[in-house]
Formats: structure tokens, C-alpha cells, sequence
């Protein structure tokens, strides 16, 4: 489970001055989720430029533009791509004069600044800077269904598991605008399972994941809420623009079920992958082509119900997650590691390992969605054991499992 900031006292009081000097210098756009693009082209493009360097501390410019251009000619040529160095030069080199046509490198494509490091970036047009990123999809994603899946609008509900799906679309070309949900801060026990670096331990989680998605792709639109309530489930699924998929990767049984119900309101699918261990668990709930559904698989029955009440303890808490995700799903050590919880371990252990795989799964169930491949609802189990450990498959293995899979239940039963 996640957590707010638990240090709120400010280390820089104490600051020698040379120290001091460096915080304000970097302070600027600390907190700030998005980078500003200024598109050239215009007279006023140029000018708005100067303002902003003016403005704000730049630390570096990053010009590769030409590079970026030359690559695009080269990609949109597959017979001069495989050609040698001295081939592909002479063949851009008449094709990046008239690309230019009389204008100064700085004045073409777009500058993105980037506040959280400082740095001012020269990059294409968003067309050509797309389709660049992009143009090793083809044909596993043609151009026309790359144009689908940019406009396939997602939220993500949670980003730590979450985090990895959230990141596995973006640098597939899936939903340019995305909504990131997560009021907790990165601590230093995530940084097993989210990609990200010790410098960003106490910053909010959905801020980390959505700046690198703006790295990935300043043309972007992330939009950053803390939980989904009552108040703002509107505004999550709804403005300014709808979503069309909700990705739940969130602990708290209420929100879980708070989504759902809105999404099926609005006739929209629900995904969910869950790590265990080394298996990932792909849930799809697809609420767009059967609106009476039942949350979960009917795994939980009259779960909306719960929503009238407060989960007692963090003991029920753990009753409705198992039964959610079934005992008979969890590796043996997982089953083994339930009933250490509070005394030995924290809480359940994840690998980062796992998290990435369920980026890649979730990534794969998204893409069939929005193209209207035939994904139904129901459950899917990945399990890396099963597949590669011959011992995972004799009779005493499957014997053991079964005898905790029971023992799990029991227990769960119990509380």
C-alpha cells in the first residue's frame, strides 16, 4: 500500500549556505507535471522562445533535431535505411536543404522545456516527432491503427503496479491523453517495483511516472488526481475529455469498487493486472459489451454493497483481496508469505520483475480493445513457474499448493 510524504520536516533549514544557494537555484518547478512546448512557425513563436528563456534556469540545451529529421527520412525509405553510412548521408543531405528552405535550424519543429530538470529541448513537429517514435511498430501496429490507439483516452488507478502499465502504453503510442490517479509519494521500498530513481523518493508517484511520460512524449496530455470520491468521478471519467478504459491497479477495496460501478455506467471496460509472485493474473471486465456484468466475476457477491460501509480492519481488507484474486492463483511462496503479514513482512512482497510483465500484458489487452479484437471478459493466469520449473509440475508440488491453497482459505474464512 502506498503512503503520504512521512518526513515532512524540511532538511534544508539546516543547509550550509553553499548548499542553500543550490536548493534555490533548483527550485523552480518543483512540482510542476508538465513541460512547456513552444510550437515554431509563427512570429510570435520566436518571441514567446526568448521570454521563456529569460524567464526560467535552463541547466542544458539539447539540440539533436537534425538527427531526428534524418532518421524520419531514412525510416519513411526502408530501402536506404539498410544502406551503409556514407549512402545515407549523401541521400538526406539535399533532403534536410530543402527541409530547411532558407530557414535556421532553432526556428523549425518545436522547443519543450522541462522544469523538474531544467533542460530545453528541440524536437520535431508533433506529426513528424510521432510518427519518428513510433515507426518501429509498423506493421505489428499499421499507421492507421497507431492513429486509433493515440486517441484511445485511459486512467490509470494506482502507480505503483499500475505505474508499469501507465509507462507500457506510452512508449507504445497508446493513449496521448491519460489520466494518472494516485495520492501516495514514492518511498524507498517502491523503488523495487516502479522505474524510477532514488531522487524522486517523496514526490507524489502519479507526477513521477506522468514527467516521464512527457520525456517519452512532450505532446502528451496527462491530467493528475489524488483518489476517485464521490465529488470527482466526474471529472476523472468525464472532462474535459471522457475516457474510454479504466486500468484499476489500486489497493483500497472501495475504490476498486468505486470504479467499476462508474465504469459501468458508462458502458466502458475495466482492466486489471495483478503480479503474484512471478505470475501475473489479467483481469477483464469488459462493462461496454455487458453492462450488468458482474464486478469482479462475481467474486465478491453484492461488493456495490459494500460501498455503504467502511471496511472494518485491515484483517477484512485482506479477506475480500483474497478472495479477489483466488489462493488458487498465488504461487507457493506468495500462499506462504500471506500469513507472515504484521509479523515478519510488512506486507505482501512484489517483484519488479513481475510489475514490468504486467505492463507488457496490460499494454497487449488495451491494443486489442481499442482495434475491436475479440477480448471477453473474464480471468487469465501467466505463470512463469508452471511454464519453465519442471518441479512445478510433479504430483508433491501440486500436492503442497493444494494443501495451502486450503490453508489459505481457512484462514481467510476465520476472520
Amino acid at each position: 500500500m502506498g503512503h503520504k510524504q512521512l518526513a515532512p520536516i524540511n532538511p534544508t533549514d539546516s543547509y550550509p549556505t553553499f548548499l542553500k544557494k543550490r536548493v534555490t537555484n533548483n527550485a523552480s518547478g518543483k512540482l510542476v507535471g508538465s513541460p512547456t512546448i513552444i510550437k515554431m512557425g509563427s512570429k510570435e513563436s520566436a518571441k514567446k522562445l526568448e521570454e521563456l528563456t529569460k524567464q526560467h534556469s535552463i541547466t542544458e540545451v539539447v539540440d539533436n533535431y537534425g538527427e531526428q529529421y534524418a532518421e524520419l527520412l531514412l525510416s519513411k525509405n526502408a530501402h536506404l535505411y539498410q544502406a551503409n553510412d556514407s549512402v545515407q548521408k549523401a541521400s538526406v543531405k539535399d533532403a534536410l536543404k530543402a527541409h530547411y528552405s532558407g530557414k535556421h535550424h532553432w526556428q523549425l519543429g518545436s522547443w519543450v522545456y522541462f522544469p523538474w530538470d531544467q533542460k530545453l529541448v528541440h524536437i520535431l513537429s508533433q506529426k513528424d516527432f510521432e510518427d519518428l517514435r513510433t515507426i518501429r511498430n509498423r506493421d505489428l501496429i499499421t499507421a492507421a491503427e497507431q492513429a486509433q490507439l493515440f486517441d484511445f483516452e485511459v486512467a490509470c488507478f494506482g502507480m505503483s503496479v499500475g505505474s508499469a502499465s501507465a509507462l507500457a502504453l506510452a512508449i507504445t503510442g497508446i493513449s496521448r491523453r491519460m489520466k494518472l490517479i494516485d495520492e501516495a509519494v514514492i518511498s524507498g521500498s517502491n523503488l523495487n517495483r516502479i522505474e524510477t530513481g532514488v531522487k524522486n523518493v517523496g514526490l507524489p508517484k502519479a507526477l513521477a511516472i506522468g514527467r516521464q511520460i512527457y520525456e517519452m512524449n512532450p505532446y502528451s496530455t496527462i491530467s493528475y488526481f489524488d483518489k476517485i470520491t464521490a465529488k470527482n468521478a466526474a471529472s476523472i471519467f468525464d472532462k474535459p475529455w471522457p475516457i474510454k478504459l479504466a486500468i484499476d491497479e489500486i489497493d483500497e477495496l472501495e475504490m476498486k469498487i468505486k470504479i467499476r460501478v462508474e465504469a459501468k455506467n458508462r458502458r466502458i471496460p475495466v482492466l486489471m493486472a495483478s503480479e503474484l509472485g512471478d505470475s501475473v493474473v489479467l483481469d477483464i471486465e469488459r462493462y461496454d459489451l455487458d453492462p450488468d456484468y458482474p464486478l469482479f466475476h462475481g467474486l465478491v457477491p453484492d461488493a456495490e454493497g459494500l460501498l455503504k460501509r467502511k471496511i472494518k480492519n485491515k484483517r477484512e481488507w485482506m479477506k475480500y483481496a483474497v478472495q479477489i484474486l483466488d489462493p488458487n492463483n498465488m504461487p507457493l511462496k506468495l500462499q506462504e508469505s500471506l500469513l507472515k503479514i504484521g509479523t515478519t513482512i510488512v506486507t505482501h512482497p512484489q517483484l519488479g520483475s513481475t510489475v514490468m510483465m504486467t505492463g507488457g500484458v496490460m499494454a497487449f489487452a488495451v491494443k486489442n480493445i481499442a482495434l475491436g479484437s475479440k477480448l471477453e471478459s473474464g480471468r487469465h493466469l501467466i505463470s512463469l513457474e508452471n511454464t519453465f520449473l519442471a518441479d512445478h509440475q510433479t504430483r508433491v508440488h501440486k500436492r503442497k499448493h493444494k494443501k495451502h491453497t486450503r490453508i489459505i482459505n481457512q484462514a481467510m474464512e476465520s476472520m
